[in-house]
């Protein structure tokens, strides 16, 4: 991986604390991220239709994410993946 492709991802991970810090997430809204997240739910088609704020953000996050590793190749492959993963410990250390 590149320096500045390793730089955007630790910038991703860095957004992604930021917005636990951001938002206090209800025990409803933790539940229904990772769930989503879980199935693929912010994948288009399957994303929900008005989410909630708070919740969009986080999808919000992924998407971008999502296009700059598969449409615009600037991070390199799986550091969505990882991104994810460290979403799911997040929502599941907290519950």
């Amino acid at each position: 991986m590149s320096e500045r492709a390793a730089e955007r991802v630790q910038q991703l991970h860095g957004e992604l604390d930021a917005l636990f810090v951001q938002y206090d997430l209800s025990e409803y809204e933790r539940a229904e991220l990772l769930e989503l997240e879980r199935r693929g739910g912010w994948r288009p088609g399957a994303r929900p239709t008005r989410p909630e704020p708070k919740v969009a953000a986080f999808l919000n996050l992924l998407d971008r994410a999502e296009q700059e590793e598969l449409a615009d190749r600037t991070l390199a492959d799986g550091s969505v993946e990882e991104l994810r993963r460290a979403l799911r410990e997040h929502l599941s250390d907290a519950q």
